[in-house]
This record gives structure tokens, sequence and C-alpha cells, in this order.
């Protein structure tokens, strides 16, 4: 098998993946994407487990370039911790702001999440817009 059949194949693997994840996605997942979905988040668009290099990410807003992770128990792990560390530096070298938010407070404070990830969005969009240099 060459290179390109192989690489094709890896896509097409990860892609059924990604649908698979956007099927079963937790609880606090859901809740929160019920409002971010459809522009609902101050206008900014989200998109749901998004393939960025090797890795999945749960929500993304591109116009902002900002990921939004909901973290649950295994994320405490000291193993896991090392790897969304690891993770989070390619994110943030790619260009992408990350945002924490464990699933406690999704249940507990959802208006507030809210809040937090449309003032991050807004304040990235705006960053994102006025370093973009203008089109010739």
């Amino acid at each position: 098998m060459n290179e390109e059949t192989r690489d094709a194949l890896e896509r097409k693997h990860k892609c059924a993946f990604v649908k698979r994840l956007r099927r079963k996605m937790t609880h606090e997942e859901n809740m929160l994407w019920k409002v971010p979905r459809a522009r609902r988040c101050r206008g900014l668009k989200f998109r749901r487990q998004v393939n960025i290099g090797p890795y999945i990410v749960d929500f993304l807003c591109k116009e902002s370039r900002l990921v939004v992770e909901v973290d649950g128990g295994i994320h405490e792990r000291k193993d896991r911790r090392a790897y969304d560390r690891e993770r989070d530096a390619f994110l943030h070298g790619c260009g992408y702001c990350v945002m924490r938010i464990k699933n406690a407070e999704v249940r507990i404070s959802l208006p507030g999440v809210l809040d937090r990830i449309g003032n991050a969005g807004e304040k990235l969009a705006q960053h994102t817009t006025t370093q973009t240099p203008p089109l010739s």
C-alpha cells in the first residue's frame, strides 16, 4: 500500500470516528452544545468534534480560533493532565486559544459557562479581525 492510499484510509477512519463521537457526546457536552449551535452564543459559529492536526477537539469557533474542551474526571489523572498539556501546547502553536471547562461547571452553572465562552469568543474574534492584514 502506498503512502497516499494509507493517508486516505487514515482520513476515512478518523472521519468515521469523529461521526461516532458526535453521536455519543457526554451529557455535559450535549447540554453545552444546545446553545452554541446555530450561532446562539453571541452570534459565534461553533462546530463540534473537529479534527485539528492529530487531535479532535470538543468545540471549535473558527472565526475566533477558540477551542472549548469539556473535561470529565479522567482529566484529573496525572497521565491525562500531561497529555492535555501536550495537546494544548500543540493547539496554541497552531494559533488556537484553549478553554477547559469541567463537567461540574456545565451542570451547576451553564449560563455562567456560556457567558465565559461568549466573552472569550467575542474578544478573540475582535483580536483576530484586527490582526488580519487587509486584502489587496
